[in-house]
């Protein structure tokens, strides 16, 4: 009778057990892990646990908050860096100054060395070096160097050309302004000009008046002409009078 008292109080005892320690198992985190708005520690701010259905938590302080939780951040993308702002490339152009010339002097045997700043390929053309076109080398980073000589015979004006592929030529010459009392010995840029003053017509006149003014300039051509011819004519006339009426 006693042993079996004692038996039913250790079901007993062991049942009680079990029910108290059933809850404490469920609720857990190493069994089921936190859950969304539950409190975490301040240690733990900025760790993430994946729980066994994939939700992604995180332990997190909010603004106005004292306590940090546990915040549901599945599907959330981290928050990227804005870019930089882009600087636009200056944009390369080719004149003048992109190109050096170790010597201007034009006379026979001479040198020239053109140094020329150009990001795609250059050509030197001319009509006064013993070889035309220059032989162009890469000297750096786009830069192109080429020496010239030269003829024993230069033809006047001697010119030179230099061309940058794709981003437009400049021209050296020894008469820029096309008047041979410039220059001569001397390579010069040369830049297109505007003529100006009188336009030789080619045909011995040096102005042909617009439609419809020429009729009365020629009319008092003629007329100053006609005028001095009959002057002449009275003039005659009056000196053989005077002549005869003496004898």
């Amino acid at each position: 009778m006693r042993a079996t008292q004692l038996a039913a109080a250790a079901v007993a005892t062991g049942a009680l057990v079990l029910g108290m320690a059933g809850p404490a198992l469920a609720d857990s985190p190493t069994q089921s892990g936190p859950k969304a708005g539950q409190f975490c520690k301040k240690a733990d701010i900025g760790k993430k646990v994946k729980l066994a259905d994939g939700t992604l938590l995180k332990c997190a302080l909010k603004a106005g908050q004292k306590v940090p939780h546990w915040v549901d951040i599945s599907g959330q993308t981290p928050p990227t860096k804005p870019s930089p702002p882009v600087t636009p490339k200056p944009v390369f152009r080719f004149g003048f100054d992109k190109v050096q010339l170790s010597s201007r002097v034009v006379a026979p045997g001479r040198h020239t060395t053109f140094t020329v700043t150009c990001p795609s390929a250059v050509t030197i053309t001319s009509n006064g070096y013993t070889r035309s076109p220059l032989p162009v080398r890469k000297a750096g980073k786009a830069t192109w160097t080429a020496t010239g000589t030269f003829k024993s015979s230069l033809p006047d004006p001697t010119v030179a050309t230099v061309v940058c592929k794709g981003f437009g030529s400049v021209k050296y010459s020894t008469h820029p302004s096309k008047n041979p009392s410039k220059g001569g010995n001397s390579m010069q840029p040369t830049t297109p000009k505007i003529p100006n003053g009188r336009i030789d017509t080619g045909d011995g006149s040096m102005y042909r008046p617009a439609a419809g003014s020429g009729a009365p300039l020629m009319a008092i051509g003629w007329g100053a002409l006609a005028a001095a011819g009959l002057g002449a004519v009275a003039l005659r006339r009056r000196t053989a009078r005077e002549r005869s009426t003496v004898a």
